[in-house]
């Protein structure tokens, strides 16, 4: 494990700020691009990234490196999610292919996909950087692969598949959070452990956001486990086992996520009892 002088919550800061400055620096030729970034989102994967390396103890270039790809490759995943779903709106304002047209909007995913590749060669000649790319570019397969299977599913596809799909979707690149510095820091053995816990998680929040949404989805005839479960009940019982299902799997996600070393994935733990509180209307216990 690599050891360096322990960093404190002033730097926490000073390094997400870099990771912003780098990102827009990466794709400042795509005024798309730059227009989605400006348009906020509240950076928790790079927020989770940074407080597991320096939990951790790794150098702060390798983790601006590792925060600014995870995030890089998140945002480009909204864009195209957004030209796919014929979302109008992200984050209270036109979305990047409403704005500038669908084609502009698939160069500027696809110009972050490549900066994110290559803010993560910024770590230099480190002995794992192989590792790390490996580990990274299956992530993005994954979540293509996800996303195909999300488009294609059915209505009448059973509640495993449903999670199986979520996962696929939305885990690989939040996985990345807990899982690059893990590596970086020579701790191959304790990835599995955060696979699984924010695969957890993935599921969980998918399962959230389909309780606000499932009206909307509805309409659209798109993938939602509320509508899933109604089909085959009432809106009353789908939303009760639905909300017991993520609570279940943030608490298996929690627990976990406890199990790695030096409290790295704390920050993930506290979203996840954040998004736990969020399902307890009408449960209980």
């Amino acid at each position: 494990m690599i050891q360096t002088k322990a960093l404190d919550l002033p730097t926490m800061s000073f390094i997400l700020k870099q990771c912003e400055e780098d990102m827009h620096f990466r794709i400042k030729d795509s005024e798309p691009g730059l227009f989605h970034l400006n348009s906020g989102g509240n950076r928790a994967r790079a927020t989770f990234c940074i407080e597991a390396g320096i939990a951790l103890r790794l150098p702060e270039k390798s983790i601006i490196a590792m925060a600014c790809t995870i995030e890089l490759l998140h945002n480009a995943s909204l864009v195209h999610d957004d030209l796919q779903d014929s979302e109008t709106i992200r984050r209270g304002r036109q979305s990047v292919w409403k704005k500038y047209g669908k084609s502009h909007a698939i160069c500027a995913g696809d110009v972050m996909i490549s900066a994110a590749y290559g803010a993560l060669a910024d770590i230099g000649s480190h002995h794992s950087l192989a590792t790390l790319l490996s580990h990274t570019h299956r992530a993005v397969s994954t979540t293509i692969h996800g996303q195909s299977q999300d488009i294609d599913a059915t209505t009448d596809i059973n509640v495993k598949q449903y999670e199986r799909i979520a996962a696929m979707k939305s885990g690989p690149l939040i996985q990345l959070t807990l899982s690059l510095p893990l590596l970086m820091a020579d701790m191959d053995e304790h990835v599995q452990t955060a696979h699984q816990a924010l695969n957890n998680f993935a599921i969980a929040y998918q399962i959230v956001d389909d309780l606000d949404d499932w009206q909307q989805d509805l309409q659209r005839g798109q993938l939602n486990l509320i509508n899933l479960l109604a089909s085959r009940s009432c809106i009353e019982e789908a939303t009760y086992i639905a909300r017991n299902r993520a609570r279940y799997l943030l608490k298996q996600c929690e627990k976990e996520l406890s199990l790695l070393p030096a409290n790295c994935a704390a920050s993930v733990i506290k979203a996840a009892q954040s998004l736990r509180t969020k399902t307890k209307a009408s449960i209980h216990e």
